[in-house]
């Protein structure tokens, strides 16, 4: 994978997390600190689609993003000083399949 290829990363973050924090304090910390700024900024690097959530029994918090490049990315991350949860795996995923894509219209077979 190449610096310029697109990117989908899957986050996911066991809890509570080593230092006792929650699922849900995870997303509140997202709700929180999400500011305009920092939407101009994702979107400026490449930042295409990201949405957050905690699972119903409390047991991970988990994100999804795709970025137009992976450079873009690490530049956003970079600038924004964002580092890992305690215990967080990023996987990037492979391929694009579906029965619907985003926005609503049908995706490839």
């Amino acid at each position: 994978m190449a610096e310029s290829d697109p990117i989908w990363v899957l986050f996911q973050v066991p809890c509570p997390t080593p230092d006792g924090r929650s699922a849900q304090d995870l997303y509140q910390k997202r709700v929180d600190g999400i500011t305009p700024e920092m939407r101009a900024s994702a979107a400026k690097h490449g930042c295409t689609f990201h949405r957050a959530w905690y699972a119903a029994d409390g047991s991970a918090f988990y994100a999804i993003a795709h970025w137009t490049t992976r450079s873009g990315a690490n530049a956003f991350f970079n600038e924004w000083e964002i580092d890992d949860e305690p215990g967080e795996v990023a996987i990037r995923l492979e391929g694009d399949v579906g029965l619907v894509a985003l926005g609503g219209e049908p995706g490839p077979a």
